[in-house]
């Protein structure tokens, strides 16, 4: 890899970071509160993880459907959140990326099929 490709690498990444940062910010207080907490852990405990950031975006597109849908952050976590963060890891690394891009398509199509059926009410 040139020195050109590892620095696009890294501009990438650090805009992918900053918009992250911006999603998290917009949040509900007490989920902010929770996923930052929750980036401390799995960044400086849950030890070196590949696509930790990726691992974050999900965590966020959750707890941004969870807000929107008026639910309190530990009815998503449960009330031992390193646990939840633990099990996320744990499914995160066993995943492949076809696995994870199947799930985030049946998400997807779950979620835009709920928002018609509820538009066309």
């Amino acid at each position: 890899m040139s020195i050109i490709e590892k620095l696009v690498g890294v501009k990438a990444e650090k805009q992918a970071y900053r918009d992250y940062r911006k999603r998290v910010d917009v949040l509900p207080r007490e989920y902010n509160i929770v996923l930052n907490e929750m980036q401390h852990y799995l960044w400086n405990y849950a030890g070196a993880l590949d696509g930790s950031l990726e691992l974050l975006y999900d965590a966020l597109a959750l707890f941004e459907s969870s807000a929107a849908e008026g639910k309190h952050v530990l009815d998503v976590t449960g009330s031992d959140v390193a646990a939840f963060c633990d099990n996320l890891v744990r499914e995160y690394q066993g995943q492949t990326y076809i696995d994870r891009g199947r799930i985030k398509l049946n998400e997807n199509v779950r979620r835009k099929l709920e928002e018609y059926d509820g538009a066309s009410d």
